[in-house]
């Protein structure tokens, strides 16, 4: 007879390794926290000495962490990070492909070649290589998730702010996510994103950005959104945790929006 798994026993990531990437800040500090609080041993990665912030607090909390400063646009410093996890933690089990940038909030006409290329790096090509770095530790094991960071900005257009490149990325990250599912699905491996509405983050910090595009893209938001309000980022640690366990095991190629309702209204 087949042995009952119970419901929160599926959500557990007891043991397992989890890389998140962007985990200084934002979604990722969130889904960090989210998944070494449902027991998994998490590689915190990121630029700034905020990754190894928040290791130190998931430590301090009783959890296992490490922190790794990676360029998720080095393909060496992505390598490494992924290596990196089965060194301290013996597997790769889950990589939530997750940093990324805004972009600079110019009309495609005014937006140089360079600004055009460093924001696709950052929120494209950055998650392939993630991708392809942990997959070459998954297929041995013929197991393994990825979870990308999508937006809802790659599945529909901006209307409050302008942003070519990064809904271009957000887009490709999404059929990214489609042809790595279709792709590992025979090896054991499933591949899901997350893509994200509108939450209250660092969004345009990174770059030289006049407040009133912020703040002209803030009262968009508000003004698009059912709920009539930002998310917190601890809103996404339940849909994170889901589709890092087995939970989500019937899952693959899903882009699991979480906005609020905005895509419904």
């Amino acid at each position: 007879m087949h042995n009952a798994v119970s419901v929160l026993d599926l959500f557990s990531l007891e043991g397992r390794s989890v890389v998140v990437t962007g985990a200084g800040s934002g979604l990722g500090k969130a889904i960090a926290e989210a998944t070494a609080e449902a027991g998994g041993n998490i590689v915190c990665a990121g630029r700034s000495a905020a990754t190894d912030v928040i290791a130190s607090e998931i430590q301090s909390s009783g959890g296992r962490a490490v922190a790794q400063r990676t360029d998720v646009t080095d393909e060496q410093a992505v390598e490494a990070l992924m290596q990196r996890a089965v060194d301290e933690f013996d597997a790769l089990d889950v990589v939530f492909c997750n940093a990324g940038s805004s972009d600079y909030f110019k009309r495609p006409h005014e937006v140089s070649l360079d600004e055009w290329g460093d924001v696709i790096a950052t929120n494209l090509t950055s998650v392939f290589l993630c991708a392809k770095h942990a997959v070459r530790h998954m297929l041995p094991t013929r197991s393994g998730k990825l979870v990308l960071t999508a937006s809802i900005w790659g599945e529909i257009g901006a209307d409050s702010a302008s942003v070519p490149g990064y809904a271009a990325a957000k887009g490709g990250v999404i059929n990214l996510t489609r042809e790595l599912a279709v792709e590992y699905a025979n090896d054991g491996l499933t591949v899901n994103a997350l893509s994200p509405g509108f939450f209250s983050t660092n969004i345009g910090q990174d770059k030289e950005v006049d407040s009133a595009i912020i703040d002209r893209l803030v009262d968009g938001a508000l003004r698009r959104m059912p709920t009539g309000r930002i998310m917190d980022p601890d809103e996404i640690k339940g849909a994170s945790v889901f589709l890092a366990s087995r939970a989500s095991d019937a899952l693959n190629g899903h882009i699991l929006t979480v906005d609020g309702g905005l895509l419904a209204a």
